[in-house]
């Protein structure tokens, strides 16, 4: 038997959208009303049991939806300036309260155990989108330094398409899992041999890149067979850096069920930790109760566009 928690469904005639608060306050579930398109992946792990903590592996919480990365992805052991930090930071596998509810409207907000960080969130529908609006204050005594990534796994399947802002040409390779694109370190040209196109899940790859800064805050995932398309659109001012995670069956590894899916992950800095973004002075710094507060936008394209509608689309957005 799977855990029962609590959902609170927003629906428009666009789009229905579920979030789960007890469960990081991630957003389960986010589905075209018109094509019925699934847009985020669903968890696996029916039995979830999340016991916050430093040691608790994100593969054990639900890996699926739109969730949160604060104050770090990557974990940082205790050399790490302000201490130790776990998987994926705090807040994935924190319950948040909710602090004010309408129709369509959810406001919801959690306290770190890493770090004195308060983090609120307030996730609106909009007439054919979603707008998420985010404050992250330091509530300690002293500075306090963080990385953030949103963290969005997409649904996919073979065939779909990834749209990335046009003046990307290269990305930085983080991590891989085959080699395919050569050791980590490596320039990889955008989108080179068709890079941009979703393998299948038995491709068994799993690959992490980074842009370099950007200029212009707007990406998307095309879903070939229902033919519409999902863009994210974030500040560059506030979020100067995009992540890209390719998962085609390549992750974890082992007896469990291997992860199919992309995240576009705007981020603060165009490293997988903490102490990296620290080291390369891109960590953001929080001074005693100053506050940073930045915007998301995930907005859905009307069925029947070509990809070269959607791509032009999402460069003009």
């Amino acid at each position: 038997m799977g855990v029962h928690r609590k959902r609170i469904v927003l629906v428009n005639s666009a789009l229905s959208v579920s979030i789960v608060p007890e469960e990081g306050g991630r957003i389960s579930s986010l589905v075209s009303r018109v094509t019925g398109i699934e847009f985020l992946t669903q968890s696996t792990n029916e039995d979830l049991h999340l016991n916050p903590g430093y040691d608790t592996p994100f593969q054990h919480g639900a890996c699926a939806g739109i969730e949160e990365c604060l104050p770090t992805v990557g974990i940082c052991d205790d050399t790490t300036d302000g201490g130790r930090v776990p998987d994926h930071g705090d807040f994935w596998q924190l319950p948040w309260q909710v602090t004010a509810q309408s129709e369509n409207h959810v406001a919801l907000a959690a306290a770190g155990f890493s770090r004195p960080l308060v983090f609120q969130k307030s996730i609106s529908l909009q007439e054919s989108g979603l707008s998420i609006r985010y404050r992250v204050q330091n509530v300690g005594q002293s500075d306090t330094s963080f990385l953030y990534a949103c963290h969005p796994l997409f649904a996919i399947e073979a065939g779909d398409q990834v749209a990335l802002p046009s003046e990307v040409e290269t990305l930085q390779l983080t991590y891989t899992r085959t080699g395919r694109m050569g050791q980590p370190g490596n320039r990889v040209d955008w989108p080179g041999s068709g890079l941009d196109t979703v393998l299948p899940a038995e491709a068994g790859e799993a690959e992490m890149l980074y842009s370099s800064k950007l200029s212009t805050g707007c990406c998307g995932l095309f879903r070939s067979v229902g033919r519409q398309g999902l863009i994210l659109s974030f500040s560059p001012q506030k979020l100067p850096y995009l992540g890209l995670w390719l998962c085609y069956g390549g992750w974890p590894g082992g007896s469990a069920p291997q992860q199919y899916a992309v995240a576009l992950e705007p981020t603060t800095a165009p490293y997988g930790t903490l102490k990296q973004a620290q080291e390369k002075e891109l960590a953001f710094q929080l001074a005693p109760e100053e506050g940073f507060d930045w915007e998301l936008g995930f907005h859905l394209t009307s069925p029947g566009i070509t990809w070269e509608a959607f791509r032009e689309s999402v460069d003009k957005r």
